[in-house]
């Protein structure tokens, strides 16, 4: 049975438009559903004219609203959808939107190295609910898949699948509840007994608005220390824009903007020990100017950005009512010691205080001890995907990782381990005796913890407190 024609609105999020290998794919996309109409915008390039032209805002919302489906084409820069794309959302939030949305049909498509696109697409799915869509699902290939047949055979499935979600008006299940609305007043208190840094050096990021909860926060905490602590909005930095995608900075760390981000990071952000980020949730993640913020540190390429520093996030909103953002906050955050996120959900201003303060006297600690947590698994894995992206595809252009990553040991490939390889393999092959196995398995427990006797009989740190 032949289907209709629809109309398929595609939301462009790569700041490089047309010129995106995420609009590659919603090119073939296009040409493998003839039947049908594609209408592209490039928002985050035209981001300021949309923002400032009402012709320019005016186009999109006809198209819009005489969509049947909505596509959200996107890279994922930094865990996320780029700033300028965010940016648009919290448009569609600030203006007069009515039922722009009400009732279609709403899909995502990103282009990445698979390093956090899930959080991308969590995001994606949940403010297209937000706006009263119906999800009809994702697809997230790796950037150069389109280049194989199965892959193109698997994207045309998809766009089959959400074609015909949208001509049948199939039924959806909402995955991600509405954002309350939080009714509660925080006022900061009086801080009693200062923090002595004791020469550590600390920094305080915010975008906190005049009145709002965050600054109270950010008050609370900058007066819980009682050396000195450097605090700065992120409109004092002096950022011109966002990350535009280009790569030109993948070479030698030199973004192509002649703003002041880069001085800021390397005069501010580098020699800082305690680290605090305050920042309000709007929609579904902190503002588009702390996305911006964390796009633009991709001048620094895929290296570790927070090495050896005590990081603290003050939360303005219903952090705990969002899942998976704390996890993604954590995330961006990674290669530092996360010591604490902190929220004014609390109904008493005491607890918030009370939270901020030991926050506070925990990062002056891990930071004179040199405390950090062991990585779990976002950490674990996000490193190897990382790793082997700049190892390979990524080499030749990202040539500053690649230096970086060789000189710090971050090349920790398995295949590397040579002594490891060598005597795991005669051990191999003495466990596969069938009278060693006899002999192992009733003691496997036994074994299994023997190597830890020596650690307390041995260990420095535990003959140091006794």
């Amino acid at each position: 049975m032949r289907r209709r024609n629809m109309q398929i609105c595609v939301l462009n999020g790569s700041p490089k438009g047309e010129k995106s290998v995420t609009m590659q794919y919603v090119r073939f996309l296009e040409l493998a559903s003839p039947d049908h109409t594609f209408s592209t915008h490039h928002i985050s390039r035209k981001i300021s004219g949309i923002e400032k032209n009402l012709n320019e805002w005016e186009q999109i919302s006809t198209s819009i609203q005489n969509a049947d489906m909505i596509l959200w084409a996107t890279p994922v820069y930094f865990q996320h959808v780029p700033a300028q794309f965010k940016r648009f959302v919290e448009l569609l939030h600030e203006r007069d939107t009515g039922n722009w949305f009400t009732g279609k049909y709403a899909a995502s498509l990103s282009t990445s190295v698979h390093f956090f696109d899930n959080k991308a697409h969590e995001y994606l799915q949940g403010i297209s609910e937000d706006l009263g869509m119906n999800w009809a699902g994702s697809f997230s290939p790796g950037m150069n898949d389109l280049l194989e047949e199965k892959n193109q055979r698997n994207l045309a499935a998809f766009g089959e699948d959400i074609l015909t979600a949208c001509c049948e008006q199939r039924p959806s299940l909402r995955a991600y509840p509405p954002i309350p609305v939080m009714d509660r007043t925080y006022t900061p208190g009086t801080v009693q007994n200062p923090i002595d840094t004791r020469g550590k050096r600390v920094l305080i990021l915010h975008d906190s608005a005049k009145g709002s909860h965050l600054e109270g926060m950010v008050w609370q905490m900058a007066s819980s220390f009682s050396g000195e602590v450097t605090t700065c909005h992120l409109d004092e930095i002096g950022m011109k824009g966002g990350c535009l995608g280009c790569m030109q900075c993948a070479f030698e760390n030199q973004c192509v903007y002649s703003d002041d981000f880069s001085s800021f990071w390397k005069s501010r952000i580098d020699p800082a020990d305690i680290i605090i980020y305050a920042g309000t949730i709007r929609d579904r993640f902190l503002s588009a100017k702390w996305k911006q913020f964390f796009d633009r540190s991709f001048f620094l390429g895929h290296i570790p950005r927070f090495t050896n520093k005590q990081l603290i996030l003050l939360i303005e909103g219903p952090l705990a009512q969002i899942p998976g953002l704390r996890d993604n906050l954590s995330s961006v955050l990674s290669g530092g010691n996360l010591v604490d996120i902190i929220t004014d959900e609390p109904e008493e201003s005491g607890l918030t205080d009370a939270l901020i303060w030991s926050a506070a006297e925990r990062g002056v600690q891990f930071a004179l001890s040199g405390f950090s947590k062991p990585p779990m698994f976002p950490a674990v894995a996000g490193h190897i995907v990382l790793r082997d992206a700049v190892w390979g595809d990524f080499r030749p252009i990202f040539r500053a990782d690649h230096r970086y990553y060789k000189a710090h040991g971050l090349y920790d490939f398995p295949q590397y381990q040579y002594w490891k390889r060598i005597s795991r393999v005669f051990f191999s092959l003495f466990m596969a005796l069938p009278s060693v196995q006899k002999r192992v398995k009733p003691a496997m427990k036994d074994h299994m913890i023997e190597p830890f006797a020596r650690v307390f009989t041995e260990s420095p740190i535990l003959k140091n407190r006794l």
